[in-house]
Order: C-alpha cells, then sequence, then structure tokens
C-alpha cells in the first residue's frame, strides 16, 4: 500500500463468542476514512542527554593518529496518546538530522544494526515493538537514541534548535475484539485459523488465574509475536513483532486481557510456568498459564484477544524543537 493511501482509524468491535456469550450486543460499527495522523497518536520527548569527550593514547600506534572528539546522546521516550490503528513501533531512529542553536547541522552516526546470521536473519524487516508493551506500566514506554558526534574544539551546543528523525510502524485499518467466558469450555474459534481453549479458570477474592491453549495457522496468524527458537531469536519471545520484509501474517494477536461483567479490564496479568510451543497437524498451538493479584481481579468474567488484520507498515517522521542541552 503506498503511504499516503487515506487509512481508516482503527474500529474496535466486540463479538460475543460461545454460548455463555451469546445475547451480547456487537459494538456499532462506525467508519471513518480519514488519514492516520501521526501527531494525533504519538508525542516524543527528550528523557536524557548523555555528553562525552573521547581521547585517544598517543603512544600507541594504533590510536596515534586518532583526533579527540565529542558525542552527544539523545535519549528520547515515546507517549501514546491515541492507540488506535497502532500493533508496533521500530526503536530504530531513522534518517536523522540535528542542528544547533544557531542552525548549524551536527553530525548524526547511523544506528547500528546486528549482524546477520543466516539467509532467514538475513531477509527479516524491521523489529517492531509491540503497542501492549509500550503501554504496560512495567515494560513501556518505547524508548530510543539518536547519536551525535562533533569536533572536539567545538563546544557542545545549548540547544539541538530542531531534531528530525523516522521510526518504521506496524499499522492496522482493523483491528477487533473478541471475548469469550472466563470459564473451562471447549474449542472455540475465534477467526478461521484460530481457535482457544480455555481448560482452566479460577476467580477467587482479590486474585484469579487461568490456563489456555491457542491453535493457530502459522502462515496466516501471529500469537502475541511468540516465534520458534532460531539464529535470530534466542527462544520464545513475546516483545518484538519481526517478519521477513512486507512478508506480514494476514492476523496478528496483539493483547490478551482479562475483562470483568462491564468490559473493562481487571488489570495485567503476570505469566507463569513458561510458554509452550507445539506444532499439531500443520497447526502450532501454544499454551499460556496467568494469573493475576487485585482488588478488581476477583471480578474476572471474559478472556479478551485483539486481533489486527492485514498489518502494513508505514515511516513515520517526527519532529522536535528547542530541546535543551543541560551542560551540568
Amino acid at each position: 500500500m503506498c503511504a499516503d493511501l487515506l487509512r481508516k482509524w482503527l474500529v474496535l468491535v466486540v463479538c460475543a463468542c460461545g454460548v455463555a456469550a451469546a445475547g451480547e450486543p456487537n459494538v456499532p460499527v462506525a467508519e471513518v476514512n480519514e488519514p492516520w495522523i501521526v501527531a494525533e497518536h504519538l508525542a516524543p520527548i527528550w528523557e536524557s542527554m548523555t555528553l562525552g569527550t573521547q581521547l585517544f593514547n598517543h603512544e600507541i600506534p594504533a590510536t596515534r593518529p586518532m583526533v579527540p572528539r565529542r558525542t552527544l546522546s539523545f535519549g528520547g521516550r515515546m507517549n501514546v496518546i491515541d492507540p488506535n490503528g497502532l500493533v508496533g513501533l521500530s526503536q530504530v531512529a531513522k534518517d536523522a538530522k540535528a542542528f544547533d542553536e544557531i542552525g548549524a547541522k551536527i553530525q548524526v552516526e547511523n544506528p547500528g544494526t546486528m549482524p546477520a546470521v543466516g539467509c532467514e536473519c538475513m531477509l527479516l524487516g524491521p523489529s517492531y515493538r509491540p503497542l501492549e508493551y509500550m503501554m504496560k506500566p512495567t515494560t513501556g514506554p518505547l524508548r530510543f537514541t539518536i547519536d551525535m558526534s562533533m569536533n572536539y574544539n567545538a563546544p557542545f551546543p545549548l540547544v539541538l534548535s530542531r531534531l528530525e528523525w523516522s521510526m518504521s510502524a506496524l499499522l492496522s485499518d482493523h483491528i477487533k475484539a473478541i471475548d469469550i467466558p472466563f470459564a473451562p469450555g471447549d474449542w472455540t474459534e475465534l477467526v478461521p485459523g484460530l481457535e482457544v481453549l480455555v481448560e482452566e479458570a479460577t476467580v477467587e477474592l482479590g486474585k484469579y488465574s487461568y490456563r489456555m491453549e491457542a491453535r493457530y495457522d502459522p502462515n496466516r496468524v501471529s500469537y502475541l509475536g511468540i516465534r520458534e527458537k532460531s539464529p535470530c531469536s534466542a527462544g520464545l519471545t513475546e516483545v518484538s513483532y519481526s517478519w521477513p520484509v512486507r512478508a506480514y501474517p494476514e492476523m496478528i494477536v496483539t493483547g490478551v486481557d482479562v475483562l470483568d461483567a462491564q468490559y473493562q479490564s481487571t488489570g495485567y496479568s503476570s505469566l507463569l510456568g513458561g510458554t509452550t510451543l507445539r506444532d499439531s497437524g500443520g497447526h502450532r498451538i501454544v499454551t499460556l498459564h496467568y494469573s493475576a493479584v487485585g482488588s478488581e481481579c476477583g471480578k474476572a468474567a471474559f478472556i479478551r484477544h485483539v486481533i489486527a488484520f492485514e498489518p502494513y507498515d508505514q515511516e513515520l517522521q517526527f519532529v522536535l524543537e528547542n530541546v535543551p542541552v543541560p551542560i551540568e
């Protein structure tokens, strides 16, 4: 898709699945054709500045010709204003440009890349930080750096009058939330290619726990970014999305949450006992065991899956002006 194609805003549809959920009305669908405006969804701010001076020992032949230099590293964080349509965001700031207080350009160092191991790794596209992890208090927000260097004789700037960069984003025009009862049951198809089975579900005063299996077609569905061990991924992971360039799955399960009877989140869960993955008849089955403790956790009534359809990538442009550079 072209980057300038008008995108539809996220439409959140709550579906009733299974006999126990039958009768619950769907949230009306309201599609609005509008572009995905970055400033309405994401707000970068500066978090830290690292100023350094690098000197070399001229008694060592290898470093004798190297002149001293100064470095400046901008540490930023990305706040999510409106998550609608956002699936994930790369932590790599690309094509950055920086200018000091008088408008003079500062040299920006290209972001480093991890060496590829094997053909599979060489074909991988950007690694995206899932929105779920950007929003969690324990893992978010997303942080990134922009490294700069300058002449040793030049003073550090007092202000970055302008800082420009781009980041790759994974977006979707159609995101759907599907709820099933918080109770043991049979295999339930959420969408073609994805079924879930709640094996155990217990609710007590101030806490809950459940064990669930998800069976999915790996050629169509990505489940919470989980992938098998490979040279590019040391074991199972839930912290990034990455596929061969533009070879995105049809659907991405971006989050699993537990809701009360009013369809409000009961809070974040903890994963118990790790995550297991196995193959079965051309499908993959992942087993998840979650628990949570808190005042709202005893009200668990539904398990929600959030699914993004037909994801696509888009380069997002960011600008910050008059960023202070504290010398002390």
